[in-house]
């Protein structure tokens, strides 16, 4: 069974996550790693600095998330994607519900994001137009 991640990282840290599972075969090595209180630096320096900001009623679903990650059964966020047209700077938004959606360019107000896959499933045309959303 999968499970998606219980807290929320930003994207260093989820790259941290990621090479924890190429590091470690024991969840519980991984996670006396990220909290070893020495380990200011290295490769997981931006989990270990976390740690002391993670709320007490947190930190179960923090070591969940090692754990999950380790052992191959975490489901990492998937990127989301803005379609931009850079000759007329706009973005593309979606402005009444269908099956897809309709959709219109606009300025950078509202603008519709959805996964890679989605996007080229409504057009393929809008691949080469894709923008990573930034958190």
């Amino acid at each position: 069974m999968k499970y998606k991640l219980k807290l929320d990282y930003t994207a260093d840290e989820l790259k941290e996550l990621k090479k924890l599972g190429d590091h470690y075969y024991s969840p519980m090595d991984a996670i006396i790693r990220v909290a070893r209180a020495d380990a200011v630096s290295g490769p997981f320096r931006k989990l270990r600095l976390r740690l002391p900001s993670i709320a007490v009623d947190e930190e179960f679903d923090f070591m969940a998330d090692i754990n999950n990650v380790v052992m191959g059964t975490a489901i990492f966020p998937e990127k989301m994607y803005w379609v931009y047209d850079s000759v007329t700077d706009q973005y593309l938004t979606e402005y009444e519900r269908g099956v897809y959606g309709w959709f219109r360019w606009v300025g950078k107000n509202k603008r519709a994001q959805r996964t890679k896959e989605e996007w080229i499933h409504i057009n393929p045309a809008y691949e080469s137009m894709l923008v990573e959303v930034e958190e």
